[in-house]
């Protein structure tokens, strides 16, 4: 099967723990993406303030220590309009609705997940027509 030819895209990964930042960084950098990794949500905003190019896609765990995926995307959004997000996380669907996050099943990916169903994931998000609703407040 040929290979679909696309405009290089840029992710925003934020996730607290090293192994899965590590770890999805690898997975989405051999499939041609260019990453921004961040290991907590203050870090991902920063680079999100100082990133001198477009940002596509936010992926970010929800529940982190000191700034949730759900009040980084809401800040990263102000900063970068038109950004895609993409939440993940282990913990079930009602806390992720208590960080602030999960507005849409569509935008997000429960972990543990394979590389095949972070890619198809990425993917989808990245050129769905809609995606940009966010975070709900």
């Amino acid at each position: 099967m040929p290979t679909v030819e696309r405009k290089p895209q840029t992710i925003l990964l934020v996730d607290d723990e090293k192994t899965v930042l590590d770890l999805v960084t690898k997975i989405l950098e051999e499939e041609g993406y260019s990453v921004l990794p961040a290991a907590g949500g203050r870090e991902g905003l920063t680079i999100a303030q100082t990133h001198k190019g477009r940002i596509d896609l936010l992926l970010t765990d929800i529940v982190m220590p000191g700034m949730s995926g759900g009040e980084l995307a809401r800040q990263v959004q102000e900063l970068c309009p038109g950004i895609r997000v993409l939440y993940m996380s282990g913990y079930t669907k009602y806390t992720a609705v208590g960080h602030g996050a999960l507005e849409s099943v569509d935008s997000f990916i429960w972990k543990p997940f394979n590389s095949g169903q972070l890619l198809r994931k990425v993917l989808e998000v990245l050129t769905s027509p809609s995606n940009i609703p966010g975070p709900a407040g």
